[in-house]
């Protein structure tokens, strides 16, 4: 009885979140891209690290700028997104250097899709750990489309290729025109839905801007699908389909903008690309599971009506070969209120900086 209680509790909750998630306040930036990127490029990144460029997030910087933290405040925590990165000799250091500034100000530290890197590390400071999903990835090593796997993906490539679409990879700067097609196709693709923030990309021809994109093209040339790639700056190791956009009209784009950019990745020498997390994926599957994991194991077979959590596994599983679980790491606290706190976080429109602060970063001059 108690189970069903907690699970009444939990959809109905969800419900309240959509209807009133707009209402939360976004924390104010402290933000430099260039800085950012600067420390992305001295010492490397993480798959979720790019997120900080949407600048919906505030910045810790640790070991003298060395160690960089991402977090959000809501309440008396603070929700940090990923594994911090920077100078991997002093994350450690950081994290402490985090700790103690959050506990001088009686604040909490949460942390959202952490890797295992730093479980141990957390565990010897009296967090626990709650795994929230794993994270899609491709071995580009070992990836190839042949075989019983990859047949109807090759039926739709090659359809594709036949009729005459196109595929091709553009890098910034951005003439205005490729940008306007983009946000063409991001807005059909909302369909006047809002756009999330936190841990999920949302457009802005100044984020965009920063990465290198996937184009889709039709026999006419008309752009029908996108996405964006941003990289961990790890001698091009690892790369993410971030953002990915469509029309409402092109069945099957999304198929082939991924497979083309597995297959463009490889060639480009990348040796991992990362498909994103899928939320709740293998939460709960052993019969000696905790309780709470057993809750989420149900949401991810019956909550589609909410989130379609078998669906976004089942999509990225026809690519992925590998996947690394998620973590949500907190001290002792009543989780569901945790993941209540998250999902107003995510839900929330991003307010980007870029609205306030025209920036010049285009040279309309220069075709794609």
């Amino acid at each position: 009885m108690s189970a069903i209680i907690f699970l009444l509790f939990f959809f109905i909750s969800i419900a309240v979140i959509y209807l009133y998630s707009n209402q939360q306040p976004i924390s104010e930036n402290v933000f430099s891209s260039s800085f950012i990127l600067s420390v992305m490029k001295k010492y490397g990144g993480t798959t979720l690290s790019h997120l900080l460029l949407l600048e919906d997030k505030q910045v810790f910087q640790a070991q003298g700028g060395s160690v960089l933290i991402s977090y959000r405040k809501k309440g008396r925590r603070l929700f940090i997104l990923g594994d911090p990165f920077g100078d991997k000799g002093k994350i450690e250091e950081g994290l402490n250097e985090f700790f103690s500034y959050a506990s001088k100000r009686k604040l909490t530290p949460v942390f959202y899709q952490a890797s295992e890197k730093y479980i141990s590390f957390y565990e010897k400071h009296g967090y626990r750990v709650f795994k929230v999903g794993e994270e899609a990835k491709v071995n580009l090593k070992s990836f190839v489309i042949e075989g019983k796997k990859f047949g109807n993906i090759r039926n739709i490539k090659n359809k594709f290729t036949k009729d005459g679409y196109i595929f091709s990879v553009a890098h910034p700067p951005f003439c205005s025109s490729l940008l306007e097609e983009m946000k063409s196709v991001s807005n059909e693709w909302l369909n006047d839905r809002k756009e999330k923030g936190f841990s999920v990309s949302s457009f802005s021809e100044e984020y965009i801007s920063y990465f290198p994109v996937s184009l889709f093209r039709d026999p006419n040339g008309r752009l029908i699908a996108f996405a964006s790639l941003p990289s961990d700056y790890q001698k091009e190791e690892t790369l993410s389909i971030d953002i990915m956009r469509y029309r409402n009209d092109s069945r099957g784009a999304m198929d082939m903008v991924f497979v083309s950019t597995i297959l463009w990745a490889k060639e480009m020498g990348y040796t991992s690309c990362s498909l994103g997390m899928s939320p709740l994926s293998n939460v709960g599957v052993d019969n000696n599971s905790p309780f709470q994991e057993k809750i989420a194991r149900y949401a991810f077979l019956n909550g589609c009506k909410f989130y379609n959590f078998k669906g976004l596994r089942r999509y990225k599983a026809k690519f992925a070969t590998d996947w690394s679980p998620r973590y949500l790491v907190y001290k002792k606290s009543l989780l569901f209120l945790l993941i209540f706190q998250l999902i107003l976080i995510v839900q929330k429109e991003p307010i980007h900086k870029f609205s306030f602060i025209k920036k010049k970063i285009f040279r309309d001059k220069e075709a794609v």
